[in-house]
């Protein structure tokens, strides 16, 4: 064009501008191909930044694809190929990287997911984030945490060059709704439920859950750590359960016997109070041989008992005794309510109860404990009196 320059040479010294018929500003440059033939490439835009931001792209994917990766990835891919990695690895085992893979089925469903990586926004991601309202806040913390390592793990690869997750405006949001809380039963509804299992038998050919329900009840203990039972957990010598396994779901939704706990802090011995022991012996007395040795096994099936198996059999259970069917995950609540009028301390019960903090105690019972205000003044006014 009219007064402007033929060639410009470039600033860095590789390739050089010049002005096409159209007016824009075109840079010319060598690259590599996949083979490593030397090419040449031409990249347009308004000034000499973009056109480097542009040259600078476009090196970079044919980086990736000498290195045999797609430039076009989603996140979806990078997720998955980090998941595999992460289970081949050890870095997980079966039960999160199912988890992992169930929070993916989510994030599939967004618009996101169908673009590749480096051209997803920040009004994508936010678009995302407000169709997660229906969800918890604990699972919309984990969502979005999810979509911040995906980014994360795009930037290592070098699939994009900017991480739009460590903007100052990408924080963890709190628009879902609050976690359900499980509900304890009355001592009233306890004394029913246990004259109701006590009496009822299930029909001919049937599984019969009432003693793990039971354990659960006198022990705190989760339903997938009782349906892990083993009879070398169980001493009854020194009154002592060890809980050191527990029932998990892995692939292709299969149910297996995991070596380990929930947390760290789920393997703990629990005490057989004077209750429990009955239920525990009768339980070790009805054991059957079965492949996995478990005291607890559904022989119909020839496979281990799930937790869901055990919940459907006590919802019905529930609803012909004449109680709130709340779950049996409310009988771990039962026990904890019932320890704490009775005076055990938290911190007792935080290890019974395998909890990883005391605080998740004492958030979880805030309640009961709250309570128990009047009564704990009055046990102050009777000790301050009879000094």
């Amino acid at each position: 064009m009219s007064g402007r320059k033929a060639n410009i040479k470039a600033e860095n010294g590789e390739g050089s501008f010049r002005y096409n018929s159209a007016g824009n500003l075109e840079y010319r440059f060598s690259y590599k191909n996949e083979e490593g033939q030397s090419k040449r490439k031409s990249v347009t835009g308004k000034d000499m930044n973009e056109c480097y931001k542009k040259a600078e792209a476009f090196q970079n994917r044919m980086v990736l694809k000498a290195n045999k990766i797609n430039p076009d990835m989603t996140i979806i891919t990078v997720l998955e190929n980090r998941y595999k990695k992460d289970l081949t690895m050890g870095y997980v085992g079966e039960q999160g990287y199912c988890r992992n893979l169930s929070n993916l089925n989510i994030l599939k469903k967004a618009d996101l997911a169908k673009k590749p990586i480096r051209d997803v926004t920040e009004d994508d991601v936010l678009a995302y984030v407000k169709s997660l309202s229906k969800y918890s806040n604990s699972m919309v913390k984990q969502l979005f945490r999810q979509v911040k390592r995906g980014f994360t793990i795009a930037k290592e690869m070098n699939l994009i060059q900017d991480n739009i997750m460590e903007s100052p405006d990408m924080k963890t949001p709190k628009i879902g709704k609050p976690v359900k809380k499980i509900s304890a039963l009355t001592r009233e509804e306890q004394k029913k439920l246990v004259d109701g299992m006590s009496s009822k038998t299930p029909p001919e050919g049937r599984n019969d859950y009432r003693l793990q329900l039971f354990i659960e009840l006198y022990s705190g203990m989760r339903m997938g750590e009782v349906n892990a039972l083993r009879a070398e957990d169980i001493d009854l010598d020194n009154n002592v359960i060890h809980v050191r396994s527990t029932i998990s779901r892995g692939l292709n939704y299969r149910e297996f016997v995991k070596d380990g706990t929930k947390t760290d802090t789920g393997k703990r011995d629990i005490p057989i109070s004077k209750t429990l022991r009955p239920y525990v012996e009768e339980a070790l007395r009805k054991q059957q041989p079965n492949r996995e040795n478990l005291i607890f096994f559904d022989y119909n099936k020839d496979d281990v008992i799930s937790t869901t198996q055990v919940n459907c059999y006590f919802q019905r259970l529930c609803r012909d005794i004449g109680i709130p069917a709340l779950g049996q995950h409310s009988l771990r609540h039962t026990f904890a309510t019932r320890c704490i009028e009775s005076g055990v301390p938290a911190v007792v019960l935080k290890t019974w109860l395998g909890h990883t903090d005391i605080h998740i105690t004492l958030d979880t019972y805030t309640d009961v404990f709250e309570q128990l205000d009047q009564s704990a003044v009055n046990t102050l006014d009777d000790y301050l009196e009879a000094i």
